[in-house]
Order: C-alpha cells, then sequence, then structure tokens
C-alpha cells in the first residue's frame, strides 16, 4: 500500500459514548448510627438492722405480769403472742407502723398486766421502770431471777415464763439503753411512787434507780 493510500485520522474526531457501561454510583455517605446509652442496673435498697454496740452496762425499761400458776401465764403470754402476730398481719403503707404497733402491743400489755397480775405494780400496768444488772430491788416486786431473764431478753419479743419464789412472771422489754448515772434516793415526785403506795398490800418501792 502506498503511502497515499493510508487511511489518515481525521482532524477532529467524534468519540461515541459506550452505551453499554454504567458511570459509577457515588456512594452516599451514612449517617452514624446513634448508640444507646449502657444504663448501669440499680441497686436494690435493702434495709439493715443497725445494732449499736456499747461496753457500757445496759439498761432495760420493762414490763411484766405476775400469776401464781405456769398455766395461767402460758394463757397470758400465748394472748399476747395472738396479739402481736394479729398486728403483724395487718397490710399498712405507713412507714412506722412497727413502732405504732409497738405501742399497741405494750398498752395490750398494760391492760392485761391491770387485770391479771398480783404483782403491786399492776396498778400501774406492770411498769418496773428500767432495770439493770446487780441493781437494788424491792424483793416484794422483783428478784435476781426475775433481772437476769430481762437482761437476756430482747425487745418486744416475749419469752417464756419465768419462774421465782414469787410465781411466774411473763417480761416485756419495751427499750433499752446504756446505763445512765443513778440517784442515791428514790423520788416522790415518780408517779409510780405514789401509785405503789396507796395500794394497802404493797409498800412503797425501795429502789434507788428511779431517774427524777
Amino acid at each position: 500500500m502506498s503511502e497515499a493510500e493510508q487511511p489518515k485520522e481525521p482532524e477532529n474526531p467524534v468519540f461515541e459514548r459506550d452505551k453499554t457501561a454504567k458511570d459509577p454510583v457515588p456512594e452516599t455517605p451514612q449517617p452514624p448510627q446513634a448508640v444507646p446509652p449502657t444504663l448501669k442496673p440499680r441497686k436494690v435498697f435493702v434495709p439493715r438492722k443497725v445494732v449499736a454496740k456499747t461496753d457500757k452496762p445496759q439498761e432495760y425499761r420493762t414490763r411484766h405480769i405476775r400469776v401464781a400458776s405456769l398455766e395461767s401465764a402460758n394463757l397470758l403470754r400465748q394472748t399476747i403472742l395472738d396479739f402481736q402476730k394479729e398486728l403483724a398481719g395487718q397490710s399498712s403503707d405507713d412507714p412506722d407502723k412497727e413502732f405504732e404497733d409497738r405501742k399497741k402491743v405494750e398498752a395490750f400489755f398494760g391492760r392485761i398486766a391491770k387485770k391479771y397480775s398480783s404483782c403491786p405494780s399492776r396498778s400501774i400496768g406492770g411498769d418496773l421502770d428500767w432495770v439493770y444488772k446487780d441493781m437494788k430491788f424491792n424483793d416484794e416486786i422483783m428478784t435476781g431471777d426475775l433481772i437476769d431473764a430481762i437482761v437476756q431478753a430482747e425487745r418486744f419479743v416475749i419469752p417464756g415464763p419465768v419462774k421465782t419464789r414469787l410465781g411466774y412472771h411473763i417480761v416485756l422489754v419495751c427499750e433499752n439503753q446504756a446505763l445512765r448515772k443513778k440517784e442515791e434516793k428514790p423520788s416522790e415526785l415518780d408517779p409510780r411512787y405514789e401509785a405503789l403506795q396507796a395500794r394497802p398490800e404493797a409498800k412503797p418501792p425501795t429502789r434507788t434507780d428511779i431517774p427524777t
């Protein structure tokens, strides 16, 4: 082929688009997905019974009922326990229900003491005031065995009848605290002093621990 017959490239070449090819589709950026915050599990509040510990001797505000026979003591004790159980079974939203129930139990105990107790303290609902180890006491009302039983009892947990030479005792410890300083002489201003003195069959208490 001669040079004259050689094909020549047009001066303005036209390029046709390949219709079978596809234009690249630009990628659309995806918004970042929100990560839900991680919640820490809440701690369940569990109330704990705080027991104060002290090396000081304790004293106990106590009521008691004294009867002549074990059968009578068991019957009266069971009556009080049934009353406690009935109160505990009553539902209530009152956060102070436990304390209100204790007040009711003490009042119920006092009414039974006034009606059935043979102790001179019956006129004041069997109230023995504050009792502590090695205290001086009126031997017509208390004995060493009764004091030992009181200092070993828990608050509002009524133990079995306590036998002494005076009879059978049902004990209710209402409060306890560190032993306070005692007065040398009983106060005649204490309402229990006058109440015990007014009973013809009872002598005034000779205890030296009655607080003013």
